[in-house]
């Protein structure tokens, strides 16, 4: 049986936690033991292992009845559905 589009995003953003999971984890346990990091590793946790938008577009697009104007909804009302 084929997926539907919203069970496309969210197996491959699983995926995509998956891949920074051990990377965050790692820096996160530094970070907790005080110790420092590198301005790449602050910039990566920042951004590329932060994945808080991710998971708000999946949750908008998930509740809404059409994907464009879900995501669109969620670009308007500042990313906080």
């Amino acid at each position: 049986m084929a997926l539907t589009a919203i069970e496309v995003l969210r197996k491959g953003l699983q995926i995509l936690k998956n891949r920074v999971k051990a990377k965050k984890e790692a820096l996160q346990a530094q970070l907790a033991e005080k110790k420092s990091i590198s301005s790449q590793d602050e910039q990566w946790l920042d951004h590329d292992a932060n994945l808080v938008d991710e998971e708000w577009v999946l949750k908008a697009l998930e509740n809404a009845s059409d994907y464009e104007q879900g995501f669109q909804d969620w670009m308007v009302n500042g990313r906080t559905l």
